[in-house]
């Protein structure tokens, strides 16, 4: 474990080769069950190295975000999320949903913002506490945080035609690209 007066872990990568036994501490955050996610974190010299085994969902991407200065880290394994303290190697929270496309993490409020084929939920310990009318057809997916928005990608024509749109984090509002006011799908 880490000892007091090391550097924090401040970097974080995705592996995509499950590395050798031992060749690093390992810690199991979710279930090691089916498909686990690896993540190395390590201090900025690399001398402080381990590696995070995470519980993965079924659909989704995998990536690994630096969530807060100096050593908190979002992870998304297969629409499964996961903030880590890494130099403490701590989970703070986490969200596992089977039926996600994809998750962010918004820092300020603690929430989790998924989505599922047609809509978008915020969970809050747990709970829905707010899940928007249906604003795809058949899919979401591309999340990037930048600010207070989340911009992504929701499948909204027939033969997998996207549009792309912003969800506002603190006013809770949707908008697409193509429209100029507040989205209307059909």
């Amino acid at each position: 474990m880490n000892s007091p007066g090391k550097d924090p872990c401040e970097l974080a990568e995705v592996v995509y080769e499950k590395p050798l036994s031992g060749v690093f501490e390992e810690k199991l955050f979710g279930s090691d069950r089916g498909n686990t996610l690896w993540v190395k974190f390590s201090d900025k010299l690399g001398i402080n190295e381990w590696i995070g085994k995470f519980g993965t969902g079924v659909n989704g991407p995998t990536r690994v975000e630096k969530a807060d200065d100096p050593d908190k880290f979002f992870i998304c394994a297969g629409g499964f999320g996961y903030l880590v303290e890494a130099t403490h190697r701590k989970l703070l929270a986490h969200h596992c949903d089977e039926f996600s496309n994809d998750i962010a993490y918004d820092l300020k409020t603690n929430r989790f913002i998924v989505a599922d084929f047609s809509r978008l939920r915020v969970i809050e310990s747990g709970q829905m506490i707010w899940a928007s009318e249906r604003i795809a057809l058949d899919g979401i997916s591309g999340f990037k945080v930048e600010g207070r928005l989340i911009k992504g990608m929701a499948v909204t024509g027939f033969e997998g035609k996207e549009s792309s749109f912003t969800f506002n984090l603190d006013s809770f509002e949707i908008r697409f690209d193509r429209f100029k006011d507040r989205w209307k799908l059909w």
